[in-house]
């Protein structure tokens, strides 16, 4: 079985009876609850954790939660000892508080300056994922009275296409889908020990249109500016089916087009859905499963064969033994939406 670490006030906590460590591209706080029971009082005196208490979880030495413990239960009697307690990383405050920076609007400012003074106030570095460049400064990037910390850099990275991830360490990095791939591929006979599979057409369509207007100029006036669109086909959808999109104004053709196929591949993604139960915690090499890589699947029960993206990972520990649940989407899923140039014409 896995060794699962809690650490408060530096002393070390294990002997967890039931672990759930979560991890997940589509929040930008990990998550985890232990908990402890026996027939007999565990110990003689009761361990001094408490709410608000920073702390750290580690699982085969890999620190995967650096932050808070948000509550504990206790439940005791003559004959037995139950103890829980449960916390998020340091981002959990992002999501939980109101952004507040001393001034409602920013102006002409990095947009990597912008998101670490957003998160500054809580002590949660940003960095930027391999690779990753941000788009130029921003004019002006305005505040919306009460949005949360994470609601405004939730925003400034849909911007720049990219996605708010924790990093475990206490921190948070914009990164990509897929930064990484797994060093193990998930097979049918091999290790996956339990797969289910969701595949919902509801949201595709055959056919997209997107409709947009465009401001009249020396070269475009009149029925090319005011009708400006783009089409996209989805050759997996059902025959008849078409989306019309209403665009932010000021976009091209070309860009209207773009976005029609940005549709097309996110919505066909987003229907494909694969939860994978491996036993224990690591890969081959030792290392834990990671969140935002690429794994390779074989798996013919759900017709999956090639490259997953593993959104979440949560680490488990209970009647089962030492499992990790990897919830895996097609790549595309969170490919980010086109950046719209806000052409004048």
């Amino acid at each position: 079985m896995s060794r699962v670490l809690l650490t408060v006030n530096g002393a070390a906590y294990e002997g967890w009876k039931e672990v759930s460590v979560v991890r997940s591209v589509e929040t930008i706080s990990g998550q985890f609850s232990l908990s402890i029971s026996d027939r007999f009082p565990l110990q003689n005196e009761p361990w001094p954790i408490r709410e608000g208490d920073a702390c750290t979880v580690q699982i085969e030495g890999q620190t995967t939660i650096t932050g808070y413990v948000d509550s504990r239960s206790i439940d005791y009697s003559k004959e037995d000892h139950a103890f829980a307690v449960s916390g998020r990383d340091k981002a959990g405050d992002l999501v939980d508080c109101s952004a507040d920076i001393g001034s409602w609007e920013l102006k002409n400012q990095a947009r990597l300056d912008i998101a670490r003074k957003l998160a500054a106030p809580f002590g949660v570095s940003v960095t930027l994922g391999s690779g990753v460049q941000l788009p130029p400064p921003k004019e002006k990037f305005a505040l919306n009275p009460g949005e949360s910390a994470f609601e405004a850099i939730d925003r400034l990275c849909r911007e720049c296409g990219v996605l708010p991830v924790s990093d475990g360490r206490g921190g948070i990095v914009l990164t990509r889908p897929g930064e990484t791939r797994a060093v193990d591929a998930l097979r049918l006979g091999v290790n996956i020990l339990r797969c289910s599979a969701s595949f919902d057409a509801s949201g595709r369509f055959q056919t997209y249109k997107v409709k947009a207007q465009r401001r009249g100029g020396d070269e475009t006036s009149g029925k090319d500016a005011a009708a400006v669109g783009g089409s996209a086909k989805d050759d997996g959808a059902r025959p008849g089916r078409v989306l019309i999109v209403r665009a932010e104004s000021g976009m091209t053709p070309a860009e209207a087009k773009t976005r029609a196929e940005w549709e097309a591949s996110v919505r066909a993604a987003r229907g494909v859905g694969l939860s994978v139960t491996v036993q224990g915690h690591t890969q081959s090499n030792g290392q834990l499963w990671p969140l935002n890589a690429l794994v390779p699947v074989s798996d013919k029960w759900t017709g999956i064969e090639g490259d997953m993206l593993i959104a979440e990972v949560t680490f488990q520990v209970g009647p089962e033994g030492s499992t990790t649940v990897l919830s895996l989407k097609p790549p595309d899923a969170f490919k980010p939406e086109p950046v719209i140039s806000k052409a004048r014409g």
